[in-house]
């Protein structure tokens, strides 16, 4: 037989050991055992190794798994991108690409107060709806505080930034303050402030001078309903007793 071709596919009407020299092993398909066939499915050549397989990345210091070439997906993904694996996309200036992330034609703000429209953030935000910037890959910052210390100041520390027109996404400077964080919150329409708002106890009573106690940690409490919660439990007191004699 001249051939692999001429070889029968199967093994019972052909050669019962691999015909590569030096190979005892038992015939696959073709004359051939399970390696030499599969080299000749491949590569045309019964005689051609496989290629090496990778433990890792060929590249130095570098623990990754192998995925592809030679490199981990990460080197691949960079040596497919750029053609080198060790080779990244160069960032421009963390100023260039804040400003280009910024509209400056956004929406006038609903304060009357506030002159100028607001410069909307028009990336990525945080999940209470501030922008959120990146000034190196491995840093993160509100967009509204990299603005001010942009152009104003450093921010104190301790101290935190007032939105005045009540635009989250917003980074103007004119339309921020820097304020305490209790000032913040006063200002703002969270739970404190609607209950800074109330004018009478859930039971309808006044939050007057004289019916109105402060607790240490800063809560209103009624009067009215603090005599009359223990007037009822008194009365249930003496109501067990009653029925326990």
């Amino acid at each position: 037989m001249d051939s692999i071709e001429s070889y029968p596919l199967h093994t019972k009407r052909g050669p019962k050991i691999c015909t590569m020299p030096d190979c005892e092993t038992k015939v696959l398909a073709r004359g051939l055992c399970t390696m030499h066939y599969g080299r000749w499915r491949k590569h045309g050549d019964p005689s051609v190794f496989l290629p090496v397989r990778h433990a890792g990345c060929s590249v130095a210091d570098c623990e990754a798994p192998h995925k592809n070439s030679g490199y981990c997906a990460k080197h691949y993904g960079r040596w497919r991108r750029w053609g080198d694996p060790l080779g990244s996309r160069s960032l421009a200036p963390a100023g260039v690409r804040f400003w280009a992330k910024v509209n400056k034609a956004g929406p006038m703000p609903a304060q009357g107060t506030i002159k100028g429209p607001c410069w909307q953030w028009t990336a990525g935000q945080n999940g209470q709806g501030y922008g959120a910037f990146h000034p190196t890959k491995q840093e993160t910052v509100l967009a509204h505080r990299y603005a001010w210390e942009l152009l104003r100041e450093p921010i104190p520390k301790g101290l935190v930034i007032d939105h005045l027109c009540r635009n989250r996404s917003c980074v103007n400077p004119d339309h921020l303050e820097v304020v305490t964080l209790a000032e913040n919150t006063r200002r703002g329409f969270g739970i404190s402030t609607w209950n800074r708002l109330k004018t009478h106890c859930p039971a309808s009573h006044p939050y007057s001078a004289e019916n109105t106690y402060i607790h240490p940690k800063g809560s209103r409490i009624c009067r009215i309903c603090i005599r009359e919660n223990k007037r009822r439990s008194l009365q249930r007191i003496s109501e067990r007793k009653r029925s326990a004699a």
